[in-house]
């Protein structure tokens, strides 16, 4: 999101009407122009709120899922002078939205009295498609009384520990604001938080309620009339209102404010969307967002997160696993497991996780293929197995023999990539409790006298299986071995 810094600009007085409109300009682009009054420099604070539809812009190839686009944005007064002109380029995330998803810029000036127009341009980065739209603005004067009624999805005090906005988010006051030209509410999500500045030179005591009316006029909900006190200068009067089981459709939220003998009102357009359709949409995104490493992790309880984080001692660097702690929240948790994997993408361009996705798979199929029973059953994953399952992937060929004379029950792992290393295993309890034995892999531990664990018939043939003068290896390993074979 960008903000244009405070432009003050001023033109002819014109007499300005007080109702706004919220145009659908083309191919969707919707503006909206909230106004706030300033009686002590007489001028008035223009939030300009530019929704930008995701169907209007490419994305770019090899980063599925990012849009590209540079937005314009002129202010003209009534004889068509530019006053003021500026453009910038910025770019979202759209993997995994809906057809209706959107992004919202922010353009925000300040105005002397008199009639203005915001025209704003949008241009995508990769095809060059260009969207606009324009929106009159009539600035406030002291007489009005109110501002516009700013609506929102979501809305919140700041604190000492949470002054900055988040990306999609302006602040007004002490009041950090989720940014939409038009409100779009579901019945899963169904608050709209509103917020309305009234003036006054005096302290003046009224009553407020806000009401939703359909597109016939007709009043579906009002809230009663509760009493309202504004100071010298001014106040800020807000709340929210929850519309849980308000038809689909399109409605009007107006504020009607009582005070000093006179009544003023202040509307803003909403919708509702129907169940059926919010429902779709919402598995949709959950499916989505899914692939991606925040998602993942998302609905995971605190012990699920255990869970995740604990086979990742067979990838993680050294001390990279140390901050993690069980005191820590869920949520700490949560981002440490993302930044963990987000260093591993292999396609970080994109909303998977390859490896990811891939270790976390290896890990189930090891609990399923290579748990381990007897008095002290192991978790597939922390056998020897699967341990190497989980490291290495599933090997090229698997070399199985079963009990052979006196030898145990054995398999022989190949890989063919890398190094080309192999894995023997035994089954020297007999209860499915494979050891790895021996391995040409450097980093990983066997038993000295592996060869007299098979036997020299085993060794043979997995010597024959590999391609490898396993005598010449269990010889040079083993002194012991030296005399056997």
């Amino acid at each position: 999101m960008h903000s244009v810094s405070i432009a003050l600009l001023a033109a002819a007085a014109v007499a300005a009407p007080i109702a706004t409109m919220v145009p659908q300009n083309d191919a969707g682009l919707v503006l909206r122009a909230v106004r706030f009054y300033r009686p002590d420099q007489n001028r008035t604070r223009v939030k300009g709120l530019v929704q930008i539809p995701f169907s209007t812009i490419q994305a770019s190839s090899g980063t599925a899922g990012q849009l590209n686009y540079t937005v314009s944005v002129r202010v003209v007064d009534s004889t068509g002078l530019t006053l003021y002109q500026q453009s910038w380029r910025n770019r979202a995330r759209a993997q995994g939205a809906g057809s209706d998803a959107y992004t919202v810029e922010i353009v925000d000036f300040a105005v002397a009295p008199g009639k203005y127009r915001l025209e704003v341009g949008v241009e995508d980065s990769i095809s060059g498609r260009k969207v606009s739209g324009g929106i009159d603005v009539h600035a406030l004067s002291e007489k009005d009384g109110a501002s516009d009624l700013l609506v929102a999805p979501d809305m919140r005090l700041a604190t000492a520990d949470d002054t900055v906005p988040r990306p999609g988010e302006f602040r007004t006051g002490n009041n950090l604001v989720t940014a939409a030209a038009r409100v779009g509410l579901t019945p899963l999500r169904a608050k709209v938080f509103y917020l309305l500045e009234a003036y006054s030179d005096s302290g003046e005591a009224g009553t407020m309620s806000v009401a939703i009316r359909d597109s016939a006029g007709a009043t579906s909900t009002k809230t009663p009339e509760v009493p309202v006190k504004v100071t010298a200068g001014g106040s800020v009067l807000q709340g929210q209102l929850d519309l849980a089981g308000l038809p689909a459709g399109e409605y009007t939220m107006v504020a009607s404010l009582k005070m000093g003998g006179r009544g003023i009102e202040r509307s803003a357009v909403i919708s509702m969307a129907g169940l059926q359709e919010t429902l779709a949409r919402d598995s949709a995104l959950r499916q989505a967002d899914r692939v991606t490493d925040p998602g993942y992790f998302a609905a995971m309880s605190a012990e699920e997160l255990e869970v995740a984080k604990a086979p990742l001692l067979y990838i993680a660097e050294s001390g990279e696993l140390s901050p993690w702690r069980g005191e820590l929240s869920p949520e700490a948790k949560r981002r440490f497991l993302t930044d963990f994997w987000r260093k591993r993408d292999p396609t970080p361009g994109t909303p998977r996780n390859e490896r990811r996705e891939g270790f976390y798979q290896a890990i189930a199929y090891a609990n399923r293929e290579y748990k381990e029973g007897g008095r002290k059953s192991v978790a597939g994953w922390r056998s020897d197995r699967g341990r190497i399952f989980a490291r290495y992937g599933a090997p090229a060929d698997v070399f199985r023999q079963q009990n052979e004379g006196r030898a145990p029950p054995y398999e022989v792992w190949r890989y063919s990539t890398g190094k080309g290393s192999y894995y023997i295993f035994a089954d020297r309890t007999g209860f499915g409790a494979y050891q790895l034995i021996y391995s040409n892999d450097l980093r990983e531990p066997g038993v000295p006298s592996w060869a007299d664990v098979i036997g020299r018939e085993a060794v043979d043939d997995a010597g024959e299986f590999l391609g490898v003068d396993l005598f010449s290896v269990a010889r040079r390993d083993d002194t012991g071995a030296r005399q056997q074979f």
